[in-house]
């Protein structure tokens, strides 16, 4: 397959661009897709921590103004 593709760049360099340019979307896909799955995976975790947070007990001492 490669020698085919070096074979139409040598008479024409516009499959060699195809290739490349399609090497870019779908390294660009990739990136995005991870991204996408980071930014799932925290709000999936931050509703996590906010589901099994439990109550506050932890109360603030009233402070009278004298």
């Amino acid at each position: 397959m490669s020698t085919l593709l070096f074979a139409l760049m040598r008479e024409n360099p516009l499959p060699g661009f195809a290739a490349a340019s399609l090497n870019v979307i779908v390294a660009m896909c990739l990136v995005a897709l991870s991204l996408l799955l980071g930014i799932t995976i925290a709000m999936i975790a931050w509703a996590h921590k906010l589901a099994t947070r439990g109550p506050n007990t932890g109360r603030l001492e009233r402070r009278t103004v004298a």
